[in-house]
């Protein structure tokens, strides 16, 4: 039984600095901000032209379990609640009271899509990464490249303590890795339910075709459309497409092959918005995330060996213009 805790601590408690962690937090933050922020408009649409919920989700239908419709659910308030949105993720995403700040901005974020989603139209491209969010609340997320980082060492050097590095801890790489667990659960449960639904049948290429004809034509894509005309290659997209999901754990299990199923699945959302419009970007922001600050060493080495290549080549060139 020991030897099972250590091995559970081992993976999800390693010791190492904060600066990953704190890197993927501005990373996200700042897709959260420019890229995906709640669309106010539509929310007050949503606050306008209807009296009642179609699906109150959790949060929803706990806020208005506590508090009447007609005060909490009106535009003003939910103006009000994107300003504070949006003053807590600039917080966090410079590092200013950061833990706070990013449970304000998580929270305030998943009011939003909880809110969205309680008019009937439901997906999932926002869980994970408002999971994320609502992570770096619970972690040293400001510990390194933040404000908080800064104004702890001015006050260590005002009070004459000899400034520290960047601090190991063990509870710097959880969240990340807690991402990729839900990551791989949820490309698990998509291929599944293929295939559950379908049957090997689903990977007969004809499935692929009709969604991704319809999904092209609806939505104007012309790659999509000639995509649906290929059979043959709709039959191996098909076959990849149930390897990449129902495989994807073993890159929790075999973390040395993590990058290359990063990778694989950047290019395959890329593959699907181009195709049919399905446009899972905050997917494609958390593969990039991992594949970044999860499993740094392969692109360090990578570098570090392209920086070698270059210098040598320079001393050669150098070397090379000198007189003889």
């Amino acid at each position: 039984m020991k030897r099972w805790i250590e091995r559970w601590n081992a993976y999800w408690f390693p010791e190492t600095t904060t600066r990953e962690l704190c890197l993927s937090r501005i990373v996200v933050v700042a897709a959260q901000l420019l890229l995906f922020p709640p669309v106010l408009e539509k929310h007050i649409n949503y606050l306008t032209k209807n009296s009642e919920f179609i699906d109150p989700q959790v949060i929803i239908s706990a806020i208005a379990a506590v508090f009447p419709r007609e005060t909490v659910f009106t535009p003003s308030v939910f103006t009000t609640l994107y300003w504070v949105t949006f003053v807590a993720g600039l917080l966090t995403l410079v590092g200013l009271f950061t833990r706070p700040s990013a449970f304000v901005f998580a929270l305030c974020n998943w009011i939003f899509v909880a809110h969205e989603y309680s008019y009937g139209d439901r997906h999932h491209g926002e869980a994970l990464f408002c999971i994320l969010l609502m992570c770096y609340a619970f972690s040293p997320s400001g510990d390194s490249y933040s404000i908080d980082a800064l104004l702890r060492r001015w006050r260590s050097r005002r009070a004459g303590v000899p400034v520290e590095g960047p601090r190991r801890t063990d509870t710097a790489m959880w969240p990340l890795k807690f991402v990729h667990v839900l990551l791989a659960m949820t490309y698990f449960s998509t291929g599944a339910s293929k295939l559950i639904a379908g049957g090997p049948s689903w990977m007969n290429g004809y499935t692929l075709q009709l969604y991704t004809f319809n999904d092209a034509l609806n939505r104007g894509m012309p790659f999509g459309i000639w995509l649906a005309q290929q059979h043959a290659l709709a039959i191996a997209l098909s076959i990849f497409t149930i390897l990449f999901e129902t495989f994807f754990f073993v890159s929790v299990l075999l973390p040395w092959t993590a990058p290359l199923f990063f990778i694989v699945g950047i290019f395959f959302h890329l593959s699907l918005y181009m195709a049919g419009g399905h446009d899972f970007f905050q997917h494609i922001v958390l593969l990039f995330v991992l594949l970044l600050f999860l499993a740094p060493a392969w692109w360090r080495a990578w570098l570090n060996k392209y920086l070698a290549i270059l210098s040598a080549r320079w001393r050669r060139q150098e070397q090379a213009q000198q007189p003889v």
